[in-house]
């Protein structure tokens, strides 16, 4: 717990710097890696942007919402050959503040630690891998569905998985990580297809692509 609150304290840069200087990659660079490096500050602040930056054209006058509900939802027209972009775009589009908020403050926690210890190249592939099998998985369902939910649930899975020790605050208590993971789970595998709206599809999804990914790099950089 000591070690995760002093890498919390950091600032961003020096987050990136702490990676950069405790782990030689074991892997030669491509494309990804290059864009990567050249950030200049961490890509969590990054994919927080583009959640907010999509969370304001909701709420833009001049933007089409049919063209917002096309391709930035995941619908029934989704499996489309020509929208199958929304099975990424849905991760980054909130039209609620509260579930704006909510999903962003997770992210902010959990997805920066995940950058400080195992890289930015990480945490993106986690948090697509999140949007995708959460996007696949929630696509059984009928209506409309949006939000980032599956992928920070994802880096939430991931975490928990790392780091089962750590003290969680959940709804302000303290709690063991683990405990945390196995309340996620049941959550989402008892929530689905009881009507209420949201979507355990793609949070069970989330957690079982945070899952594949531990077991997939467990050792690895």
């Amino acid at each position: 717990m000591i070690k995760i609150a002093k890498l919390l304290s950091k600032s961003p840069q020096q987050l990136k710097q702490t990676y950069l200087l405790n782990h030689k990659p074991q892997f030669q660079y491509g494309q990804v890696d290059r864009f990567l490096d050249r950030l200049q500050m961490p890509l969590y602040f990054y994919l927080i942007g583009i959640n907010v930056g999509v969370y304001a054209l909701w709420h833009f006058p001049a933007v089409d919402k049919n063209f917002m509900y096309r391709h930035f939802t995941l619908h029934p027209g989704s499996m489309n050959i020509r929208e199958l972009h929304t099975f990424i775009t849905y991760s980054f589009s909130h039209q609620n503040t509260l579930h704006l908020l909510f999903n962003m403050v997770t992210f902010y926690f959990f997805g920066r630690t995940i950058e400080a210890y195992f890289g930015s190249k990480r945490l993106l592939a986690i948090y697509l891998a999140g949007a995708l099998v959460g996007g696949f998985m929630q696509s059984r369902q009928a209506g409309i569905s949006l939000g980032a939910s599956a992928a920070c649930n994802a880096l939430l899975t991931y975490y928990i998985c790392n780091f089962p020790r750590e003290i969680i605050l959940l709804f302000f208590i303290p709690v063991p990580a683990w405990i945390v993971g196995l309340l996620i789970l049941y959550q989402g595998w008892a929530g689905q297809g009881d009507g209420s709206g949201i979507g355990h599809d793609a949070h069970l999804g989330g957690c079982l692509a945070g899952l594949a990914f531990y077991f997939a790099t467990r050792g690895k950089i």
